[in-house]
């Protein structure tokens, strides 16, 4: 697989490189995909890549920010409406579902579309078919469906303000792109990438940036880290990038600082002075003891990571298919 994916898709970390191998079979299905992950990781490019991988170069790739449109205006901005429908409008619009017809249509912020505009979007996708704003014909559109959030859909579901039915058929094919911390082998790669686009004159990082590079936790992931580099390379009065002037030096948002941030829950763990207890008075053999110490040891991975289970499972190590398991075990 090459290495460089696009400006923000890059990497050799084992994490990247199973991510990107299931991208390449997403891309060759084309089937309606979630793409999941923190702020800043590159889920929009990530789509643009998917877009050109899986199809003709002159299909149109449409992005639609659902965040950014207003409730009033999403109906009509997506099915497009006709002219007169509603006050405002006059004149007849397509949508940006028509005009992404044959191609792909780029839902970002999936999370933030109302209730009302989700199931309709459900529609759509369950049958191609759609109606404009104030009008009675039906129209079809054959559109590869592309949809980002940043938040635990399945979060959202529970408080009601996300429809399960929904979620289920955007999750066709579901990517989840690891926040930048869990890239180790990628960081670097990534700044010398950044550091060479804005610049073939400057030389490399020092050592002492390189060191601050691995041990910052990167909040904002790979946008913050770009925009770290750029900045440090068009103001940078030598030859070489260091620490201070990624402006790295004194920050306290260290990987280390960040697992501190995000202890296991007191109430999901089991005290040491406690697990023989399990089998002294409760009977238990120590299969079950340990079975259940597995149980919550998973639960509070589930929690510190806001119930987003593919997480979950990295942080502890094992697939995803496991953990089920072990927590479906009586």
């Amino acid at each position: 697989m090459e290495q460089v994916i696009s400006d923000v898709v890059i990497g050799e970390s084992a994490v990247m490189r199973d991510m990107m191998s299931r991208a390449e079979l997403v891309a060759k299905a084309r089937k309606t995909t979630l793409i999941t992950g923190p702020t800043g990781v590159g889920k929009d490019v990530l789509a643009s890549w998917l877009h050109r991988r899986g199809q003709s170069p002159d299909a149109p790739f449409v992005t639609v920010n659902c965040g950014a449109l207003p409730e009033s205006l999403i109906e009509s901005e997506l099915f497009g409406h006709l002219r007169g429908a509603f006050t405002g409008a006059q004149d007849t619009r397509k949508g940006l579902i028509k005009n992404a017809a044959g191609g792909t249509l780029f839902l970002d912020e999936i999370n933030s579309l109302c209730l009302n505009a989700q199931s309709k979007l459900l529609r759509f996708l369950e049958t191609g078919e759609y109606r404009r704003v104030g009008s009675d014909h039906l129209e079809y559109a054959n559109v590869w469906v592309l949809a980002a959030s940043n938040r635990n859909l399945q979060n959202e579901v529970q408080r009601g303000s996300f429809r399960e039915d929904l979620l289920f058929r955007l999750a066709v094919m579901h990517l989840d792109i690891p926040p930048l911390r869990m890239r180790d082998g990628d960081i670097e790669l990534l700044a010398r990438h950044f550091l060479t686009r804005v610049s073939n004159d400057l030389g490399t990082f020092t050592p002492r940036a390189v060191r601050a590079i691995y041990k910052y936790a990167w909040p904002g992931n790979v946008r913050e880290l770009k925009a770290r580099v750029e900045r440090a390379a068009y103001l940078s009065r030598s030859s070489t990038i260091d620490m201070a002037d990624l402006e790295l030096d004194g920050l306290e948002s260290s990987k280390e600082l960040i697992m501190e941030k995000k202890p296991l829950k007191k109430t999901s763990s089991i005290a040491l002075s406690d697990l023989y207890q399990l089998i002294e008075k409760e009977g238990l053999t120590l299969g079950d003891a340990i079975a259940r110490c597995e149980k919550a040891i998973i639960q509070a991975a589930l929690d510190v990571e806001h119930g987003n289970r593919t997480q979950a499972a990295r942080r502890l190590g094992i697939h995803v298919r496991t953990m089920f398991k072990k927590l479906a075990n009586e």
